[in-house]
């Protein structure tokens, strides 16, 4: 069964990583749902890249039940709020960099995932370049170790 995505925002970023998605086989990612802050543009990113539905708010994006994963490419301040939305419908969700506009800001809500049992994950995308994987002692090492 496909992952299914909804994409959080209708802006450059959010067109960008839809493109990126859609090369990949439908039969791994579908994008099933698109939610900006208004129903005109949701629609119109929704027939640009042929989805399904389209919503006016990111609350009514947030109750769709055929959405497991959002991805989050909304303006920078709203990132977190939005991720905590999301994560209380029992979201998915890849939230662009960076999470948060400080520290601050994300101390104390450390348990929210855990809590409604879903995934949270910053777009953080060097993270796994070769040499970050192998700075960070995570490369897989071969049978002799090295």
């Amino acid at each position: 069964m496909a992952t299914r995505w909804g994409i959080c925002s209708a802006g450059k970023i959010s067109h960008d990583f839809t493109v990126a998605l859609k090369s990949l086989p439908d039969s791994d990612h579908k994008i099933v749902a698109v939610g900006a802050r208004n129903l005109e543009d949701a629609q119109k990113f929704a027939e640009k890249h042929s989805i399904p539905a389209a919503y006016g708010s990111y609350e009514e994006l947030s109750r769709d039940p055929s959405v497991a994963f959002v991805y989050l490419g909304s303006s920078t301040p709203r990132h977190l709020s939005l991720s905590l939305l999301f994560m209380t419908a029992k979201k998915n969700v890849l939230c662009e960099k960076p999470l948060a506009m400080n520290s601050r800001e994300v101390e104390g809500d450390g348990g929210l995932p855990r809590a409604n049992n879903v995934f949270l994950m910053e777009a953080v995308w060097t993270r796994f370049f070769p040499a970050s994987l192998e700075i960070s002692g995570c490369w897989p090492r071969g049978p002799s170790g090295s």
